[in-house]
C-alpha cells in the first residue's frame, strides 16, 4: 500500500494525528499496522498546513521579496476499527506507536470493515461510496423498523434521493404510502433518459408504472389522480372537529353532536351540506362558527357519504402517492392525520401488512414550535409505529423545525448539504457517531452527495447518489431562458 504518512505526538485510542508526505483529502480512508491486531481501518477528519510564515515576513512578499516558506500538512484521524473473529468492528485497546507508518487505504479493507460491497436480498442500492467503487445499500429491514430521515436544504436534492429510496423499495416489493406536497413522484411510472452516468453506477433505466397508484382530494387540479375521501358516515365528532379546524372541544363538541343526531334521525345518508344548513337554522353564535367551517369543508368535497376504501389505498408491494399539490395547508394537515391515524390502527390490528410512511415537507406536518392537527399521530408512529411493522420516513429542508421527537426516532439519515447554523446544530444533536469534521463536511456537500448513518453500517459514510432509474420529477422552473 502507498505510504502517505507518519502518526506524531501524543496518540489516544480514538484518533491520532499525522504529517502527511502525499497528498489526501477530508474524508478519505487510511490505514494502520496494529501490533496486535493486524491492519486497521481510519479515516481522515481534518487538515491543517502549517508554515513558518509570519505576519512580518507576509508583508515582505507583498513588496515583491522572494521569501522561503516551509511548511507541513498535518491531518487528524478517526479509528473505524478491525474485525474479531466473530466479526464484530472493534477498535484496538492500545494507541498506536508515534512514528508508525500510515498508509492510503485499499479497497478489499474498505470493503472488509464498513461491511459494503456485496449485494445483499434486503439491500436497497442507493449510491458508491465517494470516491470508490464499492457499492453502499442500506439494510431494508432496519429502514422499515427503525425510520429514516433525508435532510438537505432547499435545492440540496433531497427529493431526487428519495426518488431513489423509494425505487428500491419498489424493487424489493415494500408497500408504502408517499405524502407528496407537490406533485413531484409521479414521474416514478416514467424512465428515466440514460446518460454515461447510469453506465458508471450500473443502473439501468426503469418505470413502475404497474406499482404506482395516485391519489389526491382535489383531483380537479391533480387530473392523474384518484378522488380521496373520507366517510361521513359513523364519524366520531371530535374526529368532526378536526376536520373543521375547530380546537376548542369543549366549546363546540355539545353543538356538533345535536347536529349530527338531529340530521342523521332525519337522513341516515345525510351530507355536509345538510349539517351546514342545519347550523344555520341555529340562532345560538356557536353554529355560526359551525356553519362557516362546515360550508368550507363542503367546498374541499373530502368529506362524503362513503370513503376512499382503505383496501383501494393500500396494495402489497406498490406506492401509493397522497398527491396533495395545490389542497390548502389547513387540509393538507386533516389528509395526513387521517390518513395517518387509519394507517397505524389498522396495522396494530393487523389488517394491513407491514408499509413504509414517507412523509415530504416533514416540518409542516410535525413541527418543533406549536401543533397542527397531524402532530400527535406523528409522534406516536414515531414512537411506536416500528414494533407494529409501521416504517416512517420523514423528509424536510429544515431539521431545526421538525418536532425533535419524531427526528431522534430515526436511526437511519440520509443527509445532503445544510448549511443552516440551526439546522446543521439540530442534525449533530440528533446523530451519534457524527465527528465535528463530519459536521463541518456537511456545510460544503456538492450536490449528489450525501451524509448515511445507520441503514446497516456501524459508521457514517459519503456516498455518491446513484442516478435515478426514473424521471426525476422535482426540477426547478426556468423563469428564463438560457
Amino acid at each position: 500500500m502507498e505510504e502517505i504518512g507518519r502518526i506524531f505526538g501524543d496518540v489516544g485510542l480514538g484518533l491520532f494525528q499525522l504529517n502527511l508526505s502525499s497528498p489526501v483529502e477530508r474524508g478519505e480512508y487510511l490505514a494502520v499496522d496494529d501490533e496486535t491486531h493486524g491492519r486497521v481501518l481510519c479515516q481522515l477528519d481534518n487538515l491543517l498546513r502549517k508554515s513558518d510564515l509570519d505576519l512580518e515576513r507576509a508583508g515582505t512578499m507583498h513588496e515583491g521579496s522572494d521569501t522561503p516558506i516551509h511548511e507541513r500538512l498535518l491531518g487528524t484521524a478517526t479509528i473505524i476499527g478491525y474485525r474479531n473473529n466473530q466479526g464484530i468492528v472493534c477498535i484496538p485497546t492500545m494507541p498506536f506507536r508515534p512514528g508508525a507508518p500510515v498508509f492510503r487505504a485499499e479497497e478489499p479493507l474498505i470493503a472488509a470493515i464498513l461491511g459494503i460491497g456485496k449485494h445483499s436480498a434486503a439491500g436497497a442500492y442507493v449510491g458508491l461510496l465517494r470516491g470508490h467503487s464499492l457499492k453502499v445499500e442500506l439494510d431494508i429491514n432496519q429502514l422499515v423498523q427503525r425510520h429514516v430521515s433525508v435532510l438537505a436544504k432547499s435545492g440540496g436534492g433531497k427529493s431526487y434521493l428519495l426518488g431513489v429510496l423509494v425505487e428500491e423499495l419498489l424493487r424489493h416489493k415494500v408497500t408504502s404510502v408517499i405524502i407528496d406536497p407537490h406533485g413531484e413522484y409521479g414521474s416514478l411510472r416514467i424512465p428515466a433518459e440514460e446518460n454515461g452516468v447510469h453506465a458508471r453506477f450500473s443502473v439501468q433505466s426503469q418505470g413502475f408504472p404497474k406499482q404506482i397508484q395516485e391519489f389526491s382530494p382535489d383531483v380537479s387540479l391533480n387530473p392523474s389522480a384518484k378522488p380521496l375521501t373520507f366517510s361521513l358516515r359513523g364519524i366520531d365528532p371530535r374526529d368532526l372537529l378536526v376536520f373543521l379546524g375547530l380546537t376548542n372541544v369543549k366549546q363546540y363538541l355539545t353543538p356538533l353532536r345535536t347536529l349530527l343526531e338531529e340530521v342523521s334521525a332525519a337522513n341516515p345518508e345525510f351530507s355536509v351540506k345538510d349539517l351546514a344548513r342545519a347550523a344555520e337554522r341555529k340562532a345560538e353564535p356557536v353554529f355560526d362558527q359551525l356553519h362557516d367551517r362546515l360550508d368550507y369543508l363542503e367546498e374541499t368535497r373530502i368529506l362524503g357519504p362513503k370513503g376512499t376504501s382503505l383496501n383501494d389505498l393500500v396494495h402489497k408491494g406498490e406506492a401509493t402517492l397522497i398527491n396533495l399539490k395545490g389542497v390548502a395547508p389547513d387540509i393538507q394537515e386533516i389528509v395526513v392525520a387521517r390518513l395517518a391515524l387509519t394507517l397505524f390502527d389498522n396495522r396494530k390490528k393487523g389488517k394491513i401488512g407491514p408499509l413504509f410512511l414517507v412523509i415530504e415537507e416533514a416540518h409542516n406536518f410535525a413541527p418543533q414550535q406549536g401543533a397542527v392537527a397531524c402532530s400527535r399521530i406523528l409522534k406516536n408512529v414515531a414512537s411506536e409505529g416500528r414494533k407494529f411493522g409501521l416504517g416512517l420516513c420523514v423528509v424536510t429542508q429544515r431539521a431545526a423545525r421538525i418536532d425533535k421527537s419524531v427526528l431522534s426516532q430515526c436511526n437511519t439519515q440520509l443527509i445532503l448539504q445544510v448549511t443552516n447554523p440551526l439546522d446543521l446544530k439540530a442534525i449533530a444533536q440528533s446523530i451519534e457517531g457524527l465527528t465535528p469534521g463530519m459536521t463541518e463536511m456537511i456545510q460544503s456537500l456538492p450536490v449528489g452527495v450525501a451524509l448515511v448513518t445507520g441503514g446497516g453500517y456501524h459508521t457514517p459514510l459519503f456516498l455518491e447518489v446513484r442516478p435515478r432509474a426514473t424521471k426525476h420529477g422535482g426540477e426547478s422552473v426556468k423563469i428564463v431562458d438560457n
